[in-house]
């Protein structure tokens, strides 16, 4: 049976904007003190750009999530993309040390993560 599922190109590559969104995206981040060395998530009602946050000027990291309007602001924040692996061995090192502050023990950590 074939697969009759709608597919739409997007409207900037197939108009030929890429290489302009892509400069507007770089000119914006030049004034941004803080980006994303993360990932992008569609929530189907946003984006959320998630991962190590590196500010300008200082030594000092954290994980953050971050929630965007819409898809060229969430590209704004992300400096670089994070392989999905290391994105989500990352992920659960962030929750697993959120709990361990919370005071939680390991086997009260490894129920609430369902390990």
């Amino acid at each position: 049976m074939p697969n009759n599922t709608l597919e739409t190109p997007s409207v900037t590559s197939t108009r030929g904007y890429g290489s302009s969104h892509l400069t507007w995206i770089n000119t914006m981040q030049k004034d941004m003190k803080t980006l994303v060395w993360g990932r992008i998530k569609d929530t189907g009602a946003n984006y959320i750009v998630e991962g190590w946050a590196i500010t300008q000027g200082t030594d000092r990291t954290q994980w953050v999530k971050i929630a965007c309007q819409n898809l060229a602001t969430a590209q704004m924040y992300l400096c670089d993309v994070m392989e999905r692996g290391a994105h989500s061995r990352e992920k659960a090192r962030q929750e697993w040390g959120q709990l361990e502050n919370f005071g939680l023990s390991y086997e009260e950590i490894i129920e609430k993560l369902s390990y």
